[in-house]
């Protein structure tokens, strides 16, 4: 990007960077820079080449690396390993996506902070824990003292998200490279990091380089964006410019694919196709095999990274046709969905009646007196219709999580009762009858936990057609465990592959596959779709929706995202603390919310207009 904000040096100056895995070419030739102060977004799916480009930045790449990448004035890719190293931490610094997988679970959190400022900063043992609970201060954490005493597991994921960002800001780095910070955190947590990243910014003028798939994240935290797709940069400009006027296919589908809580409901645009085999790209434009205005021209010459010639100069896109994207991509009509707020008649399929659970944690000495028990769903009443979905929404902790693998058999409640139809569900899912657990599925947000990685896609999804005995001959069961593939956009191909060999995208719709072929009357969703790209989660909300209506299925929705809660739901129901605070249909409870908390909610949603910046909160 050639663009600078102010006449200072870059910190970051990539120039012609390619990355290759062996013959796998995951970046192709970018290049942009980054001002003292400023915050650059690489947004793209999975497999874009996002993550790469910022671990070729610390040079932490395992593939092989070429161009130059520039780091406060230092061309690190021929730096020697010992100059390197002094360089990592104290120049630039990497908050991971898991913090888990960037903390030591053996080591308190100050302990881990306090090491990295005794390493670059030669400190004393007391200096540097002094610094690390003013850090601990400073990102906003409650009791920063006692925290810092603290192991990882004993802290939420927000919390262990801005002890991560406290390590990394240890020695006042220039730069800071942020590789999908909040992915996985509720709505509320992931505001207050964008806040304080935005803070972070304006106090200490370090640049950012902000990698994420959520254009709403971006747009509260990114002066400008480069859009990647397929190892290249086929958009740049500021984050208005991208995201108000795209001049990119790609961008423009990125952002149909978006699902809000304004506007009226409509099914969302999901990219057909799959990203390029990247061994042997082709050899015109890298995105003209999915996009809908491609013509020869497109498939045979790669286009140039260019302005339109209307267009600013620095809002620059790899495209043909960027001079008359807007009549060539004309907005899509809206094709609004029936009235959310009919239910059906008759007795619902579930009833959730009066249902508690509770969790004691364990003593930190066998002696000692543990705390009191903490109320996760408390006393929780809610039914839904056939063929209807009801979502419940919260922050991490609210207990929706609890209540949907009560609903399951897979914990056990204190009180209540769950009823289908006319049977009470015995309470854990190994007494419940062949028929009862057949009638109640479960599609997990993490497919790589819930697909047995020995079996094949067709073992994983014709194992339940053989477990309620739907069918017992081999052809007709590898027949219909096609039709179930077909079902959510897979194929014949699929059969035997096993989970190691697809995307996330594709392992969750294994999943789904695998529900619907109980033939059940409740699947239970819980985040099914939290860690996917928003081109393969429009996708995947599309075909459940087409699936519901094929199939008269009832959904409970677990879910922290409004935006996906709106397009699926018919009711909604907000938990807070283990109770329902706020109920009703979708227009309602997001048109009209009774509820301080729902409006806080509501109003904690990252858009694409930046926002006021909320109060930091220390819980």
């Amino acid at each position: 990007m050639n663009v600078m904000t102010d006449l200072a040096p870059p910190v970051l100056d990539v120039r012609h960077l390619s990355i290759t895995y062996g013959p796998l070419k995951a970046v192709r030739d970018v290049s942009f820079r980054i001002a003292p102060g400023e915050s650059l977004g690489l947004i793209g799916e999975s497999g874009s080449g996002k993550s790469s480009i910022a671990f070729a930045v610390m040079r932490y790449i395992k593939g092989a690396a070429s161009g130059e990448v520039h780091l406060a004035g230092q061309e690190i890719l021929s730096l020697p390993e010992p100059a390197l190293a002094a360089l990592r931490g104290r120049v630039a610094a990497m908050v991971y996506q898991d913090p888990m997988s960037a903390l030591n679970p053996a080591i308190k959190v100050g302990e881990q902070i306090a090491e990295a400022i005794r390493l670059h900063r030669r400190a004393g043992k007391a200096e540097a824990w002094a610094r690390s609970v003013e850090l601990l201060t400073r990102v906003h954490l409650p009791r920063p003292a006692e925290i810092a005493h603290r192991y990882p597991h004993q802290l939420s994921g927000g919390q262990q998200q801005r002890v991560v960002i406290a390590m990394a800001l240890a020695c006042d780095p220039q730069l800071l490279i942020m590789d999908e910070p909040t992915t996985g955190l509720d709505v509320t947590t992931e505001a207050v990091i964008l806040e304080l990243v935005n803070e972070l910014r304006r106090e200490t003028g370090v640049a950012v380089l902000f990698i994420s798939h959520n254009m709403g994240v971006v747009a509260q935290v990114c002066d400008r964006v480069g859009v990647l797709y397929a190892g290249q940069l086929v958009e740049e400009g500021t984050t208005q410019q991208v995201l108000r006027a795209p001049l990119h296919p790609y961008t423009v589908a990125l952002m149909r694919a978006m699902p809000s809580i304004e506007g009226p409901r409509r099914r969302l645009a999901a990219i057909p196709g799959r990203l390029p085999d990247m061994r042997a790209p082709p050899p015109g434009c890298i995105f003209a095999a999915r996009c809908a205005i491609a013509d020869d021209n497109c498939h045979a010459e790669m286009p140039a990274l260019e302005a339109a010639e209307q267009g600013a100069a620095g809002h620059r896109s790899r495209c043909h046709h960027r001079d008359d994207i807007a009549t060539r991509l004309p907005p899509e009509p809206l094709v609004e969905e029936a009235d959310l707020a009919e239910l059906t008649a008759g007795r619902p399929r579930l009833q959730i009646v009066d249902v508690q659970k509770s969790f004691r944690a364990r003593p930190a000495l066998p002696f000692m007196r543990g705390p009191a028990p903490v109320r996760a769903v408390d006393h929780v009443t809610l039914d839904i219709a056939p063929g209807r979905t009801l979502a419940v929404v919260g922050e991490s902790g609210s207990g929706k999580s609890t209540l949907a693998r009560c609903v399951a058999g897979l914990i056990l409640p204190e009180e209540g009762a769950i009823r289908l139809e006319n049977d009470v569900l015995a309470p854990l899912v190994q007494k419940r009858g062949r028929g009862a657990q057949q009638a109640v599925q479960f599609i997990f947000q993490n497919p790589d936990a819930a697909l047995n990685p020995h079996w094949s896609v067709a073992q994983i999804v014709g194992r339940p057609m053989t477990l309620y005995g739907f069918e017992r001959d081999s052809a007709a069961l590898k027949r219909r465990v096609i039709e179930h593939l077909e079902a959510v956009k897979l194929g014949e191909r699929y059969l035997s592959l096993y989970p190691r060999e697809m995307s996330g995208g594709e392992k969750q719709r294994v999943s789904i596959a695998r529900a619907f072929a109980a033939q059940p009357r409740l699947i239970v969703c819980d985040e099914p779709t939290s860690a996917l790209d928003i081109s393969v989660q429009a996708a995947i909300l599309n075909e459940l929706l087409a699936l519901q209506r094929q199939h008269d299925t009832s959904y409970l929705f677990i879910s922290h995202d409004l935006g996906v809660v709106r397009h699926v739901a018919h009711q909604v129901a907000i938990m807070r603390q283990g109770r329902i605070v706020e109920s009703g249909p979708p227009s309602a409870v997001f048109g009209t919310p009774r509820e301080d908390y729902t409006k806080a909610l509501i109003a904690a949603i990252p858009t694409l207009e930046p926002r006021q910046a909320p109060a930091l909160v220390t819980a």
